[in-house]
């Protein structure tokens, strides 16, 4: 039922450190690190094709970009863990299980969005404020669609 949802983990985030997955299913970790990594190389690509920059802009942009990309997945791994979490614990839940899953749901979107008020300053310094924010609208774009499959994907608690 997960196994969707466990891949699906992989389109929002990546970096080198490999995310804590729950040991219940740990049989999927190579999977979701390959569709993560799969999914940044396909995000980049569409990126890509989206930014209009000069040669200047981009030789600033590209690196700023992959670290910013390696940030990303290491908060992401806090997301890995909450639904590889839920997906261990689905149809045993107790109270502090849910209350530790939602605080640390809380905790992601948190780390997140902190993660994207320090990039954004980083982007503004090397970009103009229109394509700064042409580039969040294409990274928020992609999550809200990664985050809609996962929604119909994940079920809700009993």
């Amino acid at each position: 039922m997960f196994r969707t949802v466990l891949l699906l983990l992989a389109l929002t985030t990546t970096s080198l450190a490999q995310a804590q997955v729950n040991p219940a299913v740990a049989d999927y970790t190579n999977d979701i690190e390959a569709a993560r990594t799969l999914a940044q190389t396909e995000r980049k690509v569409l990126i890509m094709s989206q930014m209009v920059m000069t040669a200047d802009e981009a030789e600033a942009f590209w690196p700023l970009y992959d670290e910013y990309t390696a940030a990303r997945k290491k908060v992401g791994n806090l997301r890995v863990k909450v639904i590889t979490d839920y997906a261990a614990r689905f149809e045993s839940m107790d109270e502090a299980t849910a209350r530790q899953l939602l605080d640390d749901a809380l905790r992601y979107e948190q780390q997140m969005l902190k993660l994207k008020q320090k990039y954004v300053k980083k982007f503004r310094k090397i970009l103009p404020d229109v394509k700064v924010t042409r580039y969040f609208q294409l990274e928020n774009k992609l999550d809200a669609l990664v985050d809609f499959d996962m929604a119909g994907e994940i079920p809700l608690i009993e």
